[in-house]
């Protein structure tokens, strides 16, 4: 799980995300920079995404297990370490976090040759399909590569066909697969990786 870092002050641009249907705009919605006030806001977040999104990807007990805190400490001691290499952006829609992404330099897991990760990419349920996630994915991207950190690397579910097809759908190829302990359970996990950002960063 991603301990993110990023910008110790508020800055971010103002976005008109793309509607799924393309006849009702989206409300106004906000990619900055996290910082460690969103540390509560972010963990609840990623617990509700968990829970709903991965319902019936992994056991039941393992999600209804999960407390809203459950990743609030990792993303105090992210944001606190003030690792150069670290980025964290979050999406808001009228002063509520909707999403967050979070990346660095890759772990040691990854596939030989990739030096940037994406750690975290993640929206909650009733936004998604709205450009969320491919507005924070952009905003991750960009920084890694201002790191210097490419190519890059995701991990995702390997039985999460939504996120898998978001992947591919933006170029990525599958480059490995791991089994992650986590809670008690193991989760099956599948590598996608991009040589170039390019197809990530563009608009």
């Amino acid at each position: 799980m991603s301990s993110p870092v990023a910008a110790s002050r508020r800055t971010g641009s103002t976005t008109r995300a793309a509607s799924p249907t393309g006849s009702m705009p989206t409300p106004d919605l906000r990619i900055r920079r996290g910082v460690i006030d969103d540390a509560k806001e972010a963990s609840r977040a990623h617990t509700d995404t968990w829970r709903i999104s991965y319902r019936g990807l992994v056991p039941d007990a393992l999600l209804d297990g999960l407390k809203d805190d459950r990743w609030e400490n990792g993303w105090r001691r992210g944001f606190e370490s003030m690792d150069p290499t670290r980025v964290v952006h979050v999406a808001e829609i009228d002063g509520r976090i909707v999403g967050f992404a979070g990346g660095g330099r890759a772990r040691a897991n990854a596939p030989p040759g990739y030096v940037g990760e994406v750690y975290a990419l993640y929206v909650r349920p009733e936004h998604q399909g709205e450009g969320i996630g491919r507005a924070l994915l952009k905003a991750a991207a960009e920084g890694l590569v201002e790191r210097g950190l490419v190519p890059i690397v995701i991990w995702t579910l390997f039985d999460n066909p939504a996120s898998r097809g978001f992947y591919e759908s933006l170029g990525g190829a599958v480059i490995g697969e791991k089994r992650e302990p986590f809670e008690g359970y193991e989760l099956h996990e599948v590598a996608y990786g991009w040589l170039d950002a390019a197809p990530l960063v563009k608009g």
